[in-house]
């Protein structure tokens, strides 16, 4: 049976009818005998196991053979056993290709070497991760009158009862932003005045109420009050000490 890695990883194989065939349970005895059956797609069949199965030989025939070798190298009576699959290349010489876990009460499967296990926590922990990130960005709002707020399953339809509200006050936060956004924008854009032109005098406080609406208004055809000259502003003044003096002797 050809089977990719993963695959194997994916594996449970068992069978229980081997024990009640030859009336006998796992234990240290029979699990290295119940591992090499030719119905487990985690058994090589060209190993020295085989060979030997078939053949009648000896055990020790394998020390000085070469070529794959199943062994039993730890055990936890009766709930573990664990097989380990090697590459045998002379009577001291062992490579270690894999390991296989048989559990109580014949249940084996594969052991993930160390890549395989830091990749699947990986992937794991990326999967969680954005998870969250969708959770959370699904429970993330916003209104202008409140800002960000988080909704709950309980009260996310009295926040945004209480958001759809058009007199709430604003916060001293969008204050806070409003006057600093108007006073970027009025910096940037102020009106420039070009140098060397003249600026208008203000109105005098003095001026009647006509003459504030006509200006308002752009009228320029205003009454212009009757300019004196010297003489008429010496004839004036010359003639009220006259009119004062009259007023003595009329008096007497």
């Amino acid at each position: 049976m050809d089977l990719s890695k993963e695959s194997l990883l994916n594996l449970n194989w068992s069978d229980l009818s081997w024990f009640q065939h030859f009336n006998t349970e796992l234990s240290e005895e029979t699990a290295l005998a119940y591992f090499c059956q030719i119905g487990n797609p985690f058994y090589d069949r060209s190993s020295l196991n085989e060979q030997i199965y078939t053949r009648n030989l000896p055990v020790e025939a394998m020390l000085n053979a070469t070529g794959i070798e199943y062994a039993l190298i730890h055990r936890q009576d009766p709930v573990l056993y664990i097989i380990r699959k090697h590459f045998r290349e002379g009577p001291n010489e062992l490579r270690p290709l894999q390991e296989y876990y048989i559990l109580a009460p014949g249940h084996i499967y594969q052991a993930p070497d160390a890549a395989s296990v830091i990749s699947h926590r990986l992937l794991t922990a990326v999967h969680h991760f954005g998870k969250a990130f969708d959770e959370a960005s699904q429970r993330a709002a916003y209104h202008p009158s409140s800002g960000y707020y988080w909704k709950t399953n309980n009260s996310s339809d009295e926040l945004i009862k209480k958001d759809s509200s058009k007199d709430k006050a604003l916060t001293n936060t969008q204050r806070i932003r409003f006057d600093t956004i108007f006073h970027n924008y009025h910096e940037r854009f102020r009106p420039r005045i070009p140098a060397g032109t003249t600026t208008q005098t203000a109105i005098p406080p003095s001026t009647t109420n006509n003459e504030t609406t006509a200006i308002a208004g752009g009228d320029t055809n205003l009454p212009r009050k009757e300019e004196r000259t010297p003489s008429d502003s010496q004839s004036t003044t010359s003639e009220r000490p006259m009119i004062e003096v009259k007023k003595q002797k009329t008096q007497k």
